[in-house]
């Protein structure tokens, strides 16, 4: 069925500049940097030690480098000891301190830290050049951004994957202290059904400090906005692994063979041209009339109906099938100026290929 998606979309929206890459050799060297400069332990949260800065902050010592917390790794820790993060912020520093050392030493446990030296120019040697990125359970299995990039690289090596043309510059390529998330697609070879061209593309996302998931989505696409939101996608899949023990394991069992057949093409079968080609010879109606006559039960408007059919016919569709009206209604939707009527309007027009 044909969908639209717009997780690249809340990408294109969110990043500053700062998180922006021009190319994945540039996205490898950042995290190249991150893995090299990390350490990864497991500490009994007895044996830490909280301390408050002049400047309001906190940094750990005991048995751990001395290292400043970020607001991330202290959300985490007040998720540790089931203290409420969002109340302990309103306090002073030192009293947030004596609150979370008190929760430290009745939680008892232990805890997996992810500890970062900047090694940037502008450091001050004289501050705290460690940081905690993150402060997560024992069971927590890291798959680090700069092996999901490198992998990804072999994988399009010499091929004609690149991100989407964009409005806001260097867009599709992202990563951050936090996380990482990659938008690509390849319109070199697409796949052609009568006048339908249907480009490949995929989202891969990770997360080193517990964010979010590892995932990748691969799919099929009509069209692509300079803002990154993907119309009438098709042949939608969706794979997610949660960082646990084995998250690494199956990262290169599941993940790695995915991305590879897909980027490679050799998973494209003859089901995707059947399904459009079904699509293209099932006629809804000779006129517009006739269609919304005959198709009373189609989750539309008149003013829909009509607005589809006139452009859809501007774009060269023919409007009379089921193909062709569906992508009139994804192009008219592409007109609206709210974001909501317009994903509203486009999952309806898919529902007609389902």
């Amino acid at each position: 069925m044909s969908t639209i998606l717009i997780d690249a979309h809340k990408q294109w929206v969110k990043r500053p500049l700062d998180e922006r890459f021009k190319s994945l050799d540039e996205i490898l060297e950042f995290t190249g940097r991150r893995k090299r400069n990390a350490l990864e332990e497991i500490y009994a949260l007895r044996d830490l030690r909280l301390h408050a800065t002049h400047g309001g902050g906190m940094f750990l010592n005991g048995h751990v480098p001395h290292s400043a917390l970020t607001n991330w790794s202290f959300s985490q820790l007040c998720q540790q000891v089931r203290a409420p993060a969002g109340y302990l912020r309103t306090l002073s520093a030192d009293m947030a301190v004596q609150c979370l050392e008190y929760g430290m030493a009745k939680a008892g446990g232990e805890a997996k830290l992810l500890i970062r030296k900047d090694d940037s120019p502008e450091s001050d040697e004289s501050s705290f050049s460690n940081a905690v990125s993150a402060f997560t359970s024992t069971t927590y299995g890291r798959i680090w951004d700069y092996d999901v990039i490198s992998e990804l690289l072999e994988a399009v090596r010499d091929t004609n994957w690149h991100p989407p043309d964009s409005k806001a510059g260097s867009a599709g390529l992202y990563a951050s202290d936090r996380d990482m998330f990659v938008f690509l697609i390849n319109d070199e070879h697409p796949v052609e059904v009568g006048n339908a061209r249907l480009g490949k593309g995929f989202f891969l996302w990770n997360s080193e400090t517990g964010s979010a998931t590892f995932g990748l989505t691969i799919f099929l696409y009509n069209f692509i906005c300079g803002n990154h939101i993907v119309w009438g996608a098709e042949e939608v899949q969706e794979l997610k692994i949660v960082h646990r023990n084995r998250a690494l394991s199956r990262f290169y069992r599941d993940a790695i063979p995915v991305l590879n057949t897909f980027v490679e093409n050799r998973n494209l079968d003859d089901r995707i041209r059947d399904s459009v080609t079904q699509a293209m010879n099932d006629r809804l109606g000779a006129t517009l009339e006739e269609v919304m006559y005959s198709n009373k039960q189609l989750p539309f408007t008149k003013n829909e109906l009509t607005s589809a059919w006139n452009v859809g016919l501007a774009e060269g569709e023919d409007v009379t099938t089921r193909w062709g009206l569906t992508q009139g209604l994804t192009a008219f939707a592409r007109t609206l100026p709210f974001a909501d009527k317009r994903v509203n309007l486009e999952r309806r027009a898919g529902a007609l290929l389902n």
